[in-house]
């Protein structure tokens, strides 16, 4: 009896030991907060969480370890997410690697540090990059011109660059604003931070 009893309680205990998944699904049916979704994926990475990145199943999903931590915030930020036993991970993840699907499994393994090229003067609306992270709740900084000249691009992993005219030209806005106040403002401050960089 005494060895039923301690069987039962191994295999009790073995399969709570055994870690299920949690699938971020990216598909338009299954996720409700697709950019949270990658902010809970970039939160786990920071936590340091491996993640599988599931290409080209579902959208792009994620695939992380079931925790208690995890569930909370993807309740918290609103993003939907479904359980997955062992053997449903185990049967998905041989789905993927199969030659004749065309996916991958791909673990992440470090959250990227993250800096944005734009202008101190842009305001929110103007920079979908930034509004995107800070609602996904990513963390970045904002560098530009001094920052890039000083060779400070070396501390970042992850560099996305603001829809700037790299021409010389005044831009886009210059036939239709020329004349506003904020855009001779926006002119003047550019132009003396390449004269201060010695630019012409």
């Amino acid at each position: 009896m005494k060895k039923i009893l301690f069987l039962v309680i191994f295999l009790f205990t073995y399969a709570f030991a055994q870690a299920s998944y949690i699938l971020l699904p990216m598909d338009v049916d299954g996720q409700r907060e697709h950019l949270k979704a990658y902010g809970i994926t970039y939160w786990a990475l920071d936590q340091q969480i491996k993640v599988k990145w599931l290409l080209n199943y579902r959208g792009g999903s994620f695939l992380v370890p079931d925790t208690e931590d995890i569930r909370r915030e993807c309740t918290i930020r609103g993003v939907s997410y479904e359980v997955l036993s062992d053997g449903s991970t185990e049967e998905l993840l041989t789905m993927i690697s199969s030659p004749s699907q065309n996916m991958e499994a791909v673990v992440l393994e470090k959250a990227p540090k993250i800096a944005v090229y734009t202008p101190d003067s842009k305001v929110p609306w103007d920079d979908a990059v930034t509004m995107v992270l800070t609602y996904a709740e990513i963390p970045y900084e904002t560098i530009y011109d001094e920052e890039v000249l000083s060779d400070q691009l070396i501390l970042y992993d992850w560099l996305h660059l603001h829809h700037e005219d790299f021409t010389g030209q005044y831009g886009k806005f210059y036939g239709a604003y020329r004349a506003a106040p904020w855009y001779i403002e926006e002119k003047k401050t550019a132009e003396n931070l390449a004269t201060k960089l010695g630019y012409d």
